[in-house]
This record gives structure tokens, sequence and C-alpha cells, in this order.
């Protein structure tokens, strides 16, 4: 923590006379200096030892993928382009390097508390080195949100990584929305989100062993390139013996039965029905449980364990896509596919090795990009 000294006083010589006549010589006085006390504000911010690992991480340069060099930098050297969206524990803002123009989406994340026992900071702390880790090390992974630096400010922490230019919760909002009123979402599209999300998930799991575990369309981003990425990795867990045991993290409407019950521990396959709530959702144009965003806990129990999952059905798209889909949304955990034999299965190696299906996607989100809605702050 922070100290504060006081100034010691010197050696001081009083001299002087009294007015109107003159006295006895006045004799020095020799004061004795302050004992230089330490000065500790308690409003002042506690570092947390753990914040060590953090600006162990922080290197203040930046790497880009197509250049050799590093670029130096500090938070003066970002522009900010205003605010973009929010992920779990933190505000993203489109910010831009000023030296070369290079653009980025840049997370602040609180990490430094008031008080010692600030359990929110903590948590934040927590998510922060989850977040560096799964980005950092996915550099070879054309699926997930590319890493360019991070840096600390005032108390946070600035992850900084690669743009996208919509998130798919924005993407089907528009497709289903009231100017382009498509009421349909393409199903090479709905293809590729499916494909590129798998192989992100497998990269996780086969690479870092860790699992996502808040799957949802705000935490899959497109761009007008084609590209389809996950990101928000501040509450991916890691797995023992492929099994993680941490229940109450994730965006709980998403959450699989096994995750909502009081199951011991759940695996990489409770990933894969949160994307198959999502293929619903982006396919229909709404959240397939309705309003339970709201309900009370015990509520979202009952509809999710209880009731039946919501499959595709009687819909507009097609056999393939509808029982891909479905086959996500298993409510038996033992009987719900995992990632390796869904990059098995016809439909993925069918979009996987499919010619210029990303020139196509590209096309679809150019077209769609003009309606999209900007994330309400």
């Amino acid at each position: 923590s922070l100290s504060h000294y006081q100034r010691p006083f010197g050696t001081a010589i009083m001299t002087g006379m009294r007015r109107g006549r003159p006295g006895p010589p006045l004799v020095p006085i020799k004061l004795t200096p302050r004992v230089t006390v330490p000065y500790k504000d308690t409003n002042l911010p506690t570092i947390d030892p753990k914040v060590a690992y953090v600006q162990k991480e922080i290197s203040n340069k930046f790497h880009f993928d197509a250049e050799e060099r590093e670029h130096a930098f500090t938070t003066a050297d970002l522009k900010d382009h205003g605010f973009i969206g929010e992920g779990m524990y933190g505000k993203v803002n489109k910010m831009q390097f000023k030296p070369t123009g290079k653009m980025m989406a840049v997370k602040r994340v609180r990490i430094i508390s008031n008080r010692n026992d600030d359990h929110e900071a903590n948590t934040s702390l927590k998510q922060v080195k989850n977040e560096i880790n799964a980005i950092r090390a996915a550099s070879t992974c054309d699926e997930i949100v590319q890493f360019f630096g991070v840096t600390f400010n005032e108390g946070d922490c600035w992850v900084c990584m690669e743009l996208m230019d919509a998130s798919l919760e924005q993407i089907y909002h528009a497709v289903h929305g009231p100017v382009l009123q498509w009421n349909f979402f393409d199903e090479l599209v709905l293809g590729s989100i499916a494909v590129s999300a798998i192989r992100g998930l497998d990269h996780l799991k086969t690479q870092q062993n860790i699992i996502h575990r808040d799957v949802k369309p705000s935490n899959i981003l497109m761009n007008a390139n084609g590209r389809v990425k996950l990101c928000d990795f501040g509450i991916s867990g890691y797995l023992v013996d492929s099994v993680a045991h941490t229940r109450d993290v994730g965006c709980r409407p998403y959450m699989a039965p096994e995750r909502l019950q009081a199951r011991a521990s759940y695996d990489i396959r409770s990933d894969v029905w949160s994307l198959g709530i999502t293929m619903v959702e982006i396919c229909t144009g709404k959240f397939p449980y309705g309003e339970m965003f709201d309900l009370p806990l015990f509520k979202l129990i009952e509809t999710v364990v209880e009731h039946d999952a919501p499959l595709l059905v009687n819909t507009q798209y097609s056999i393939n896509t509808s029982m891909f889909i479905n086959s996500l949304l298993i409510k038996d955990v033992d009987e719900r596919p995992d990632l390796k034999q869904l990059m098995e299965c016809e439909y993925f190696v069918y979009h996987a090795e499919l010619p210029h299906l990303q020139e196509h996607v590209a096309n679809f989100v150019q077209r769609v990009l003009p309606e999209v809605e900007p994330v309400p702050q």
C-alpha cells in the first residue's frame, strides 16, 4: 500500500528582541525533529496479492499476427471510439492504436479494490486470469478471437483483442427484425456457425483442457470477412479427468439440465447443449424458453429439467439442419453427443469441407450489417 510521510523539521534558531527595550539575548532553541511516521490511508486502493500474476503478464507490447515486430504501448496510445459491448466482468470499447491505426476491442476489468475483502474484485481478477490464459494460448485457432496485448491502468486491466463486426445476437436480431424481415436464417451460415463454434470449443478442450461454460449468441462474433469466433472466456473452467465441478457460473438460461441439477460434475457436453439453445434462438429469432431471464431459479430449473427440450419441429428449415440442432439438445447427457462425435457427423463434415463457404458467410454478414443495432449501454 501507499504510505505518506510527514515532512521532518530540522534545527531552527530562534532570535529576536523584545519591543521597546533591549533585553537579554535570547538563547538559541534547538527543536527536536519530529519522528517520521508512515501514514496509512485505509481508503487508498489495496492491491490483492494475486494482482502480481496479472502484472507479471503485462508486457505493454502489442503483437499483431500480420507483423513480425512488436509495438510498445501504453493506454495513452489508445484512442477510444466508444462502447461496443459488455462481457461477464467488464465493458468492451472499440479503440484505435494511434501509431498504426489498428482497431481493436478492449475489455476493461476492475481488479483493484478499496477493501481487502472485496469479493467482487477478487472474482473479476480470476476472470481476467482465465481470459488472458485462454486467448493467449489460442493464438493458432482461427475460431477464437485473437489476443493483441494487455496492460494495467489505475486499477483496471485492459485486455486488447481482435475487433469483430457484430455478435451473433445482433446479427439474428437484424435478420428477424422489422427492416429485413427475412424470418429465416441462412442455412449455410448456420452450418458455418456450428462448425466454427465446435472447432473453437474443441481447441479449448484438447489444447487447454478447459470448457467455455458461457456459450450464447452474444459470445459468438462474426465479421465481414466471413469469420465466426468465440469470445469471453472469463468463466471458462478447467477440467479434471475431462470433468468440471463448479456449477454456479455462466448464464443460467443457457445452462444444460445437468448443470442446473445437483449433479457433482459435468463435461464438455454442457457446452454442446448451450450451443443447441443458441442455434434454436437464431433460427427462430427468439429465446426458446420465452421470458426465462426473469424467472426465479426454481422455476428455471423446473422448466429446463422437467419440460421437453425446445426442439426445431415443423419449421421451414431442412431436415438435416433440424436433426443436427436437435441432437445438441438431448436432455440425457449420456445420450448427447460430445465434440468428437459432432465433428464426425455428416452435417459437420459437409459444411467443414464446403468450398467457398467463408465467402458466402462474408456476403451474408455484409448484407446484414447495415441493419445491426448497437449494443445498448
